[in-house]
């Protein structure tokens, strides 16, 4: 599992609790570590936020799916809008979910 998100406390939270899940988690708090590990290690889930500092999560969605094309996807966000949730649903994510 990669968890993008660059509200650090939130981002450790949520590993942890993924964690105690079974699951075998990977972090990342700015695009170009999210594509890096994606490529590093295609994720077979990913939870992605959309705002990050260096850039948009949007771009880590298309890095995921060019390396892993079956990767399960929840983007996250705290800035959501109809126009970006349809966009991450056409790159691939199966939900959109507001923090």
């Amino acid at each position: 599992l990669l968890i993008v998100d660059d509200d650090g406390p939130f981002l450790r939270r949520l590993a942890r609790a993924m964690e105690t899940r079974g699951f075998i988690v990977d972090t990342a708090e700015t695009v170009s570590e999210g594509i890096a590990r994606s490529k590093a290690a295609p994720p077979k889930y990913a939870v992605v936020d959309l705002r990050l500092a260096d850039g948009n999560g949007l771009e880590v969605i298309e890095a995921i799916r060019q390396n892993r094309d079956d990767t399960q996807i929840v983007v996250l966000t705290g800035y959501g809008n109809i126009a970006t949730a349809v966009t991450a649903v056409k790159l691939g994510a199966l939900d959109y979910l507001a923090k």
